[in-house]
């Protein structure tokens, strides 16, 4: 770089951050942290950095741009988040990058730079690492992880116990009491499990442990359905998926080894996606174009004080869940 003018892109490049980074830290550095501002304004003195009069008329414009990571673009609960950002979005005035983390962190924190480099104003992410979380909280760029409750940062998700309790509660009353579980075993899909064992031992059930049928929630072979049908002697009367896709895959399974919905085996869904209502499955409805306009609310509004918001499910009864 020694017989060449640096650039306030390549500035950004050797921080780590974004274009719009470096021109706050420069117009306007009460709004940059001051340990990443000092960083910035060392690799300035050190290239003897002048930024010209374009680079300060950028004080107040951005990019009009909002990025998204999600987990997938397979699961249908994710396209409709997307679909909602994007609306939301629009109705700003902002376009939407969207990028998918495929559930791998490394993936993730590489689509957070991108975003970064793109100018991004603002950040909504469906986390897989909160370490990821902790990168963003270093730069300048507000943003806001979705489905998922991080204290410590600005979060808005569904409250999943809750939905594993309205699921429970709809299978006790339709009789059923022998209620499964079928799911991940992360911590993500924890509550949910918790919420079912709290109104089952209301109710005077004991949730035994060979009830929680743990899938591979990523690759989704459906292995341990096979088992769990071969085996026999542990089906439940009722089971309640972790989401829409493992309840799909659940019914197929189902049917292959001649057992009937819901004649057989009840059977409850989970973010009432298109294929639940295709497949006339009972399933657990997120809020989530609520989640996603808070998010961008909050994002908006930069507060600086961390915002944790739960939003309360419902669920939409159908045919597979019904005596």
């Amino acid at each position: 770089m020694k017989n060449k003018r640096i650039t306030m892109t390549e500035i950004a490049s050797l921080v780590g951050v974004s274009q719009a980074t470096v021109s706050r830290a420069i117009n306007q550095p009460e709004k940059v942290k001051p340990e990443l501002r000092e960083k910035i304004l060392y690799f300035i003195d050190k290239y003897k950095f002048v930024p010209n009069e374009n680079a300060k008329t950028m004080r107040g414009v951005g990019s009009k741009i909002l990025g998204l990571i999600v987990f997938s673009f397979s699961n249908h609960y994710y396209l409709d988040m997307i679909k909602y950002a994007e609306k939301l979005a629009r109705e700003k005035g902002y376009s939407l990058l969207v990028m998918n983390s495929e559930k791998n962190a490394d993936f993730e924190l590489e689509h957070i730079k991108m975003m970064l480099a793109r100018n991004v104003e603002g950040i909504l992410i469906t986390p897989v690492d909160g370490k990821n979380l902790d990168f963003l909280e270093t730069t300048d760029v507000p943003f806001v992880a979705l489905n998922e409750d991080f204290p410590g940062h600005n979060y808005v998700t569904t409250s999943l116990n809750e939905g594993g309790e309205i699921a429970a509660n709809h299978l006790i009353n339709e009789g059923y009491k022998n209620i499964g579980y079928i799911g991940g075993d992360s911590k993500k899909y924890h509550p949910k499990l918790e919420g079912i064992k709290k109104i089952l031992k209301e109710n005077g059930i004991y949730f035994k442990p060979n009830w929680f049928v743990k899938m591979d929630t990523i690759n989704l072979t459906g292995n341990e359905i096979n088992t769990l049908f071969e085996s026999k002697k542990t089906l439940c009367d009722a089971y309640i998926a972790s989401n829409d896709e493992v309840a799909c895959l659940f019914l197929k399974k189902a049917n292959e080894f001649g057992y009937k919905i819901p004649e057989d085996i009840a059977l409850v869904g989970f973010d009432n996606t298109i294929v639940s209502k295709l497949l006339d499955i009972t399933s657990i409805t997120q809020p989530t174009e609520e989640m996603v306009r808070i998010g961008i609310e909050i994002i908006f509004n930069n507060e600086k004080v961390k915002k944790g918001v739960k939003l309360s499910p419902c669920i939409e009864v159908r045919k597979s869940s019904l005596k």
